[in-house]
């Protein structure tokens, strides 16, 4: 807790007369870690933009407390998360342990004994967030969520409340730090994508189980609650449609740029007359898209507006500084409002246990890229042709490299805009074919921008 001790100097200029906000964090890993020593850090210049609240830190939940932290500069540090979500001295939990189970426990179990709750838990909104706000609601106390997408971009504050009066017709964007600190590795110095993860790990984007970030899971969270937010329903984030990053290769950058683009990790949400179309998938982005120029550990959001036309919001997305000042943003919200004496629920559009949105297949046709991996032998461009004219399709191009391997060349195919469920018809036969070494990579070629913007 070195962190928390040299910070304790600045915590002290703030003024002893001053109303107190006491803070319990439940998991001490980088967000907990992060949250506290930017909190107590940054202690006088919150007392000075909150007119003189003093939030403090009096309680940390840690798996494995060391004997020379208890009691240190006045905070109690413990192993059991139900001594900070029922104690005396805490008003506001942040919840930063992770996961669907326990920290399910840590919100509710705050939520019922009267303390407001911070979490940047993307994946417990998305599967309980019902639940959880209707407790909320119950008891009359905040919940924030804003840490849970984009880090410290205020893509949540902005859809609720900057444009609230606006019609959300779409969001979009890249919201996984990790993904695209990754590819723009790959990208920038020719590398694998087992060797642009390594690095990603030294650097503290991935965890040494990457899993959920490659392969698009985190994203997949995101998006759901950002469409719940954006289109006031429920979406079931196990519905969506998801593709990670884990089979890019070196060689699809490579054609990428042949085609004047690159490859972004994109997620989206659009509103369709007939529902709602979401899915995360990398993208063949053009190279002069704003998407495209969003490069390492940053995520890049647009969210398009019926009145106000597209907003973009650019910034770190991975990190614990990023998503501890998020996090701390809306532990400030909350302590003016505890300092009033006037604490009440903050129920999210979508929230409410609506009628769950069913994603839909996007209804109308865009350009598709077809990577493929074949053993080479005679007739293989034929039966690819064939089977993809077999669905009506046209092809617009084919690329092929020379002096590739034989037993595991790549080459590519570009479509014409067709209709989504008939380029996955013509994949799944391509597939079948005895030459395929590996499955088809399918990206949409359209960038969302091109559409709203």
């Amino acid at each position: 807790m070195r962190g928390i001790e040299e910070a304790t100097e600045k915590q002290q200029v703030v003024r002893r007369d001053a109303e107190q906000v006491r803070v319990g964090i439940v998991g001490y890993g980088t967000v907990g870690r992060a949250t506290a020593e930017i909190l107590l850090g940054h202690a006088e210049e919150i007392s000075q933009r909150t007119g003189g609240i003093s939030i403090v830190v009096t309680r940390i939940a840690r798996k494995r407390p060391r004997a020379a932290e208890v009691g240190v500069n006045g905070i109690t540090v413990v192993s059991d998360w139900r001594q900070i979500v029922t104690a005396d001295d805490v008003d506001i939990v942040v919840e930063a342990i992770g996961g669907t189970t326990i920290a399910r426990d840590v919100v509710r179990t705050s939520l019922e004994n009267g303390k407001a709750v911070v979490t940047a838990n993307k994946a417990l909104i998305a599967l309980h967030g019902d639940e959880l706000f209707a407790l909320a609601q119950e008891k009359n106390l905040p919940l924030g969520i804003e840490a849970t997408v984009a880090g410290g971009v205020p893509v949540i504050r902005a859809i609720s409340e900057a444009l609230a009066a606006d019609r959300i017709q779409a969001v979009y964007g890249i919201v996984n730090g990790t993904c695209n600190y990754i590819l723009t590795q790959m990208e920038q110095h020719g590398i694998e994508f087992a060797h642009a993860l390594e690095q990603a790990q030294a650097a503290g984007y991935a965890e040494a189980d990457s899993s959920l970030d490659i392969d698009g899971l985190d994203a997949r969270d995101k998006i759901a609650i950002l469409a719940r937010i954006a289109f006031g329903h429920a979406v079931r984030a196990s519905e969506i449609p998801v593709t990670g990053i884990r089979d890019i290769t070196s060689t699809d950058f490579h054609y990428a740029h042949r085609l004047n683009s690159t490859i972004r990790l994109v997620a989206s949400a659009e509103r369709m007359p007939e529902g709602v179309h979401i899915s995360v998938q990398p993208w063949l982005e053009p190279r002069d898209s704003m998407l495209a120029k969003a490069a390492g550990a940053n995520n890049a959001i647009f969210i398009a507006g019926e009145k106000v036309g597209t907003q973009m919001l650019y910034g770190r997305g991975a990190g614990g500084g990023a998503t501890g000042t998020a996090v701390l943003s809306d532990v400030l919200q909350i302590a003016r409002q505890i300092s009033r004496g006037q604490t009440a629920s903050s129920l999210l559009a979508g929230f409410d246990r609506a009628e769950p949105l069913r994603p839909l297949s996007r209804p109308h046709p865009i350009s598709w890229f077809l990577r493929l991996t074949v053993n080479d032998q005679p007739g293989i461009l034929a039966r690819t042709a064939e089977a993809i004219a077999h669905e009506g399709i046209n092809i617009d191009s084919v690329i092929q490299e020379p002096h590739m391997p034989k037993d595991r060349l790549s080459f590519v195919i570009t479509l014409e805009p067709t209709l989504e469920t008939t380029v996955q018809r013509a994949v799944e036969a391509i597939n079948r074919f005895d030459f395929m070494r590996a499955p088809v990579l399918l990206m949409p070629m359209i960038s969302p921008t091109e559409e709203h913007v």
